[in-house]
């Protein structure tokens, strides 16, 4: 009798636990989200369009309910044309429609912190990006080009909620805004600025 009651007492144990664990998300997540991005600054001068062709992704280990770390990239593409002109080169005057283009890559370590716990219905957060992104800058007119091609520092604050599809479901709505800096300069650009906004889902897996 003594045994079948530890045998009960083990297998309540086991439901138990099983029953917390199903409660909760787990840890590691990533996350993929579709990025429209604002240029300010030097880079609105160069190439002033709003970007709408990008993304981010990124991947976070919960350290506990509140408290995160993971890694990110992403790209972005800045693109003006302008109309035939008249451009003053090394070389002389050329006559040309001119096409400019910053396309961005950050690759950053990211520390997150969500200010209401796993369980609410909306979950605010705020995420600090640190870490450096491809700069590839490209100046068209006609057949000649200037273009370079180099890595800079980049720190990226942004805040965004989660919204989860269900009180303990690994699948999350997650949406987001994104100020990123670069102390970058070529030519016209004499630092890189712009707000991202990113919108996209966020999955919790084993």
């Amino acid at each position: 009798m003594k045994k079948i009651k530890n045998w009960l007492l083990i297998f309540a144990g086991c439901i138990a636990a099983q029953a917390v664990s199903a409660q909760s998300r787990p840890p590691l997540s990533i996350d993929l989200n579709y990025s429209i991005a604002q240029p300010f600054g030097s880079v609105k001068d160069y190439a002033n369009k709003t970007s709408f062709r990008g993304w981010s992704a990124g991947l976070s280990y919960m350290l506990n309910d509140r408290l995160s770390v993971g890694v990110r990239s992403g790209y972005q593409d800045f693109y003006e044309r302008l109309p035939r002109a008249v451009y003053s080169d090394k070389q002389g005057d050329v006559s040309a429609v001119q096409s400019r283009t910053l396309q961005v890559i950050p690759l950053q370590a990211t520390v997150g912190y969500a200010f209401t716990p796993a369980t609410s219905a909306v979950i605010p957060y705020g995420v600090l990006g640190v870490g450096a992104a491809n700069m590839n800058y490209e100046k068209y007119w006609g057949e000649f080009v200037d273009k370079k091609n180099s890595w800079q520092f980049m720190v990226s604050p942004e805040i965004g909620i989660n919204v989860p599809f269900g009180q303990y479901s690994p699948v999350m709505f997650n949406a987001n805004v994104r100020y990123n800096y670069a102390p970058y300069k070529y030519n016209e650009i004499t630092s890189f600025n712009s707000i991202q906004g990113n919108i996209g889902i966020k999955v919790h897996i084993h």
